[in-house]
């Protein structure tokens, strides 16, 4: 091969070598950030509540349109409890509050209304306003079965008051034969009455009590149903 072709062949190859490294170079650098931007990122704890149950759209015309009424009769009190049942389901707790509230300013005796509103401070983290709700729900109706489902579960999970769980929930079987979920109650009153006989044995408190004792289903579940 004459000298000249042999020069062509060796720059050739010298610079397919460092395209080849520069290619490796590139592709290396944009890999990197194409893979640092997929990587998932934790998201705030805020969203990770439970999702609004119909999409953001249809939630908003629905708020329009009884704001729209509202706007017209600020005392319409059927407006308005579907307003607050419309922010509750939608996890829009602190609005509920205030749409509830307004209604119980019409109707103060609405205990339904009452206990909703109680459920939505408890959804919030408050345990005394929600315990005050229901109880004002029971002046209204001493054996109103959900207010008296919901005290028990306030009391137990939020106060860790064992003593007032089991009287809120005796009172609503003996008074409710047919609330749904009979079955269930009795469970949770077994489990407070287990923890109580563990509790004579180990008084050091070794065994866990309240909410740990009951947690047969998930906090979850007794969200849910807490609505009326």
């Amino acid at each position: 091969m004459p000298a000249g072709a042999k020069d062509s062949v060796g720059n050739i190859i010298f610079a397919g070598i460092i395209c080849l490294a520069a290619g490796v170079g590139i592709g290396y650098y944009f890999g990197k950030s194409v893979g640092s931007s997929s990587l998932p990122v934790s998201a705030p704890a805020s969203s990770q509540a439970q999702p609004p149950v119909m999409d953001p759209a249809t939630f908003l015309q629905n708020e329009a349109s009884l704001k729209s009424i509202l706007s017209s009769n600020p005392r319409d009190l059927d407006a308005l409890v579907r307003l607050g049942n419309l922010y509750y389901d939608n996890t829009k707790y602190r609005d509920a509050i205030e749409y509830y509230g307004k209604a119980l300013e019409i109707d103060p005796n609405s205990v339904d209304v009452r206990t909703d509103r109680g459920s939505c401070y408890w959804s919030l983290g408050q345990a005394d306003a929600a315990i005050g709700e229901f109880q004002k729900s029971l002046q209204v109706n001493p054996s109103h079965g959900q207010t008296l489902y919901n005290l028990g579960i306030v009391y137990l999970h939020g106060k860790n008051d064992m003593e007032g769980a089991r009287k809120a929930w005796q009172k609503l079987l003996a008074t409710n034969p047919e609330f749904p979920d009979r079955s269930r109650i009795q469970e949770m009153l077994t489990s407070l009455a287990s923890s109580d006989a563990n509790s004579a044995i180990s008084p050091t408190g070794s065994e866990p009590t309240g909410q740990s004792k009951t947690g047969s289903s998930s906090m979850e579940e007794l969200f849910r149903r807490m609505k009326k």
